[in-house]
C-alpha cells in the first residue's frame, strides 16, 4: 500500500486544532479543568501550537486509576492539553490507517462501532452452525512498541508526524503487566522491550485496531471462514465446519505469538451457535438475543445507586431523573433491552 506524507502541517493547522478542542470537550463541558481551558482558549491552542511545530510538545503523565467493572482495570485519563493533541493527531492519521483495515474490523471506526458488530454477530449467528471465538490476554498492556511502529511505518512516511507518533506510543509501558516470554527471547527480552498502550486514551484504541489489522487480513485473504467480526482483541469466525474452526485457531494462535501476543486461555473455543455466541455484552443465539448477566447486573445497580439518591432527597428527583431517562433509552436501544427497562419501571414509584 502506497505510504502518506505532508500530514503534519494538517495536524497542527489552527482549525484542526479548534476541531480538537471541541471533540475533547464532548461529555466533559462542565468539568473544571474543561471550564478553565475555555477561558483561555485561544492562548492555549496557540502555545500548544508552537509547541507542536517546533517539535517541543512532550505527553505528560495521565491520571490513573482502577475500575472494578466487571473486572479490574487500570484506567489512565490524559491531562486535557494531551487529549487535544490525541484528537488532532487521530483526525489526520485516523482515515489513512483505517484505509488499511478490512470491512470486518468494527471498533472506533466511522460508520462501525458496537451496533453494527452486534449485528453482524446475529446475522452470522442464525446462518451458520459453529463459532471460533477467540480473545487476546491482556491485549492492551501487552503490545509492542516496536512492532507497532513498524506498522505505522509502513502507512506514514511523513517525518515528523511519525516523531509526534512515536512520543504518544513511548509515553507509557505496562511494565510487568502484560510481560510474555516467547520462542527466540532471551532472559532479559521481555524487559528490555517496551509495551502496553493505555486504556483510556483515544490514540490507543486506534493504534490497537490497526496493530491486529494483519490478523484481519489474513483471516480474510488465507483462512477465509463463512464470517468474521472482529471488536479490538474479541475475534469471531463462523463457519459450517467444525476442522476448519480448528485449524484456523492453531493457525491465529501461532501469528498471533509472532506478533508477541498470547491467545487467552479460557476465552479461545469453537462450539455450536446453538449454545449462544458471547459478543460485547450479550449472548447471540439463532433464534434470539440475551443480555449477559454482568451487563444485567450493572444495569441493576445503576438504578439502585438513582433510587437511593432520590429515597435521601427528593429535591434530586431534578438531577436524577435526567440520568435514569438517558439509560433507559440506551438500554431500549440495546438487543433484549426492553425487558430490563419494563422491569425497572415495575420497581419506580413515579
Amino acid at each position: 500500500m502506497k505510504r502518506t506524507g505532508n500530514l503534519f502541517e494538517a495536524i497542527c493547522s489552527w482549525e484542526n486544532l479548534e476541531l480538537a478542542a471541541r471533540r475533547a470537550r464532548r461529555g466533559k463541558r462542565y468539568r473544571r479543568y474543561a471550564e478553565e481551558f475555555e477561558l483561555r482558549r485561544e492562548t492555549i491552542l496557540g502555545r500548544l501550537r508552537e509547541e507542536l511545530l517546533e517539535g517541543r510538545w512532550r505527553p505528560s503523565p495521565p491520571r490513573t486509576f482502577t475500575l472494578f467493572d466487571p473486572k479490574e482495570r487500570v484506567i489512565c485519563a490524559p491531562p486535557y492539553r494531551d487529549r487535544i493533541v490525541h484528537h488532532a493527531l487521530c483526525n489526520v492519521i485516523g482515515p489513512v490507517l483505517d484505509r488499511s483495515m478490512v470491512a470486518q474490523s468494527y471498533s472506533c471506526r466511522v460508520g462501525k462501532g458496537t451496533g453494527a458488530a452486534r449485528d453482524e454477530c446475529r446475522r452470522l449467528a442464525r446462518t451458520r452452525r459453529y463459532v471460533l471465538k477467540l480473545d487476546v490476554r491482556k491485549y492492551f498492556p501487552s503490545i509492542d512498541h516496536e512492532r507497532l511502529k513498524v506498522k505505522v511505518r509502513r502507512l506514514i512516511k511523513c517525518a515528523p508526524t511519525l516523531t509526534l507518533i512515536d512520543l504518544v506510543i513511548d509515553a507509557w509501558d505496562s511494565g510487568d503487566e502484560g510481560r510474555f516470554w516467547f520462542p527466540g527471547d532471551t532472559l532479559f527480552t521481555p524487559c528490555e522491550r517496551r509495551h502496553g498502550l493505555p486504556i483510556g486514551s483515544l490514540t490507543s484504541q486506534l493504534f490497537a485496531n490497526l496493530y491486529l489489522s494483519r490478523i484481519d487480513h489474513l483471516v480474510i485473504e488465507q483462512l477465509r471462514p463463512a464470517g468474521y467480526v472482529r471488536y479490538t482483541d474479541d475475534l469471531l469466525l463462523f463457519s459450517d465446519s467444525k476442522a476448519a474452526l480448528h485449524s484456523a485457531r492453531a493457525r491465529l494462535a501461532e501469528e498471533l505469538r509472532a506478533e508477541r501476543l498470547l491467545p487467552h486461555p479460557s476465552k479461545c473455543r469453537v462450539h455450536a451457535c446453538r449454545e449462544g455466541v458471547p459478543f460485547l455484552g450479550f449472548r447471540f443465539f439463532p433464534d434470539g438475543v440475551r443480555v449477559l448477566r454482568q451487563n444485567r447486573l450493572r444495569f441493576e445497580r445503576r438504578m439502585a445507586c438513582l433510587r437511593r439518591r432520590m429515597a435521601a432527597d427528593h429535591r434530586e428527583w431534578t438531577k436524577v431523573w435526567p440520568s435514569m431517562f438517558g439509560w433507559f433509552q440506551f438500554v431500549r436501544e440495546q438487543p433484549g433491552g426492553e425487558g430490563l427497562v419494563a422491569a425497572e419501571c415495575r420497581r419506580q414509584r413515579f
